[in-house]
């Protein structure tokens, strides 16, 4: 991996966890995971999301059961990707 795709990992990484934290904090249902939880959340999702898009298309979540078997449900945008909100919506650390 080349130094620039790095940072945009990270970078992308950085943007998307400031997403994911404003949409948990506006659903009551959902309670914020605690700092662990989440890196571990944000690691799973950089390794399902292969291509490095930001996103987890329905053949990347295939790799991973317990979200694709959830992926219709997820997707509530219904743009057949998950962000990493939604992505976190439906995973199990385990």
């Amino acid at each position: 991996m080349t130094l620039r795709s790095s940072l945009i990992r990270f970078t992308l990484a950085t943007a998307c966890t400031g997403f994911a934290a404003a949409t948990l904090a506006q659903t009551a249902a959902a309670p914020a995971p605690d700092a662990k939880a989440r890196m571990a959340i944000e690691a799973a999702f950089a390794k399902a999301d292969a291509n490095a898009d930001g996103k987890v298309s329905k053949d990347e979540a295939a790799k991973m059961p317990e979200i694709s078997a959830q992926f219709a449900t997820l997707d509530k945008d219904k743009d057949g990707a998950l962000t990493l909100a939604e992505f976190a919506a439906g995973y199990k650390m385990g």
